[in-house]
């Protein structure tokens, strides 16, 4: 045998080996499972779980009727 048979005969065995792994990877990836990932959420950044929780206003409260007459008569008077 000489040097080049063995080379080709190298190269085609190694075409063989690349061809079955991409067969292989692709039944493997059209047929595997989804599962979700799922992340702690410590591992990302320092979490103190002591949380207050405060309501806010949007709105502004009105005044009373009464204070806003009061309010007008003033402005009115001067």
């Amino acid at each position: 045998m000489t040097f080049k048979k063995i080379c080709k005969i190298i190269a085609i065995i190694a075409a063989i080996c690349a061809l079955a792994a991409a067969a292989y990877y692709a039944v493997k990836k059209l047929t595997d499972k989804d599962e979700p990932e799922y992340f702690d959420d410590n591992d990302f950044f320092e979490c103190n779980n002591d949380l207050e929780i405060v309501e806010v206003k949007d709105e502004p409260e009105e005044e009373p009727k009464e204070e806003k007459k009061a309010k007008k008569a003033n402005k009115k008077a001067e």
